[in-house]
């Protein structure tokens, strides 16, 4: 009898033991939702609302990117967020900021490497696109200058549409000078000239030439 009645009061025990360890075990982790990524959109200026494009017939590092009429632009994959901006039909190829860190900076091509300072970008909630950890936005200036600059609030050159599916956007404003149908490097020019004006074409290079700016690191 004095055995059963010990059984029982050690079990007891036990019981008001684990209880609370049982009630305090975690519960399952709430699933996040990533953030969605675009892909396959055009990225529109807001200034004149013509779409971002490589300015070239084909494409290798350093080719410069400018705009072009929309129905002309290729697709872009972009996260809202930070992250690289690839080239929809080729995404080995990202959107690069040359150094990332000073004004008037061409925008290029260059291959992807993810986590690049000067490749990776920032979507805003206010539609700019800004170096990640720096001070520098995708800036369009004028003669269709896509370049770096300073990111400056209430300076619509650095606003940009994103634009799905077959949508063009607004009707583009008018422009200061015709667009070529179909952009093609013409070879001229000695790269960036600075200025409101934007990058001038950049001076072809072999393929091969290094590039100081997109090392990986």
């Amino acid at each position: 009898m004095f055995f059963a009645t010990s059984l029982t009061t050690i079990l007891l025990a036990l019981l008001s033991v684990s209880a609370p360890l049982i009630s305090a075990s975690p519960t399952p982790a709430t699933k996040t939702h990533l953030s969605k990524r675009y892909t396959g959109v055009r990225i529109q200026s807001y200034r004149d609302g013509t779409c971002l494009t490589p300015y070239g017939p084909r494409l290798y590092d350093g080719i410069q990117v400018r705009t072009t009429q929309c129905q002309y632009a290729p697709r872009w994959d972009i996260s809202p967020g930070s992250g690289s901006v690839l080239l929809h039909e080729n995404n080995n190829y990202a959107l690069d900021a040359g150094t990332g860190r000073d004004n008037n900076e061409i925008v290029k091509m260059w291959t992807s490497y993810p986590g690049l300072f000067q490749q990776t970008w920032y979507l805003t909630d206010d539609y700019r696109i800004a170096i990640t950890g720096g001070d520098q936005c995708l800036d369009q200036g004028d003669n269709y200058g896509t370049q770096t600059y300073r990111c400056t609030t209430g300076n619509t050159n650095q606003v940009w549409n994103i634009l799905f599916g077959d949508d063009l956007g607004a009707s583009p404003v008018p422009l200061p000078q015709p667009v070529d149908p179909e952009p093609v490097y013409d070879g001229e020019g000695e790269g960036d000239v600075g200025g409101d004006d934007g990058p001038a074409p950049p001076t072809p290079t072999d393929d091969n030439t290094p590039h100081e700016g997109s090392n990986p690191v």
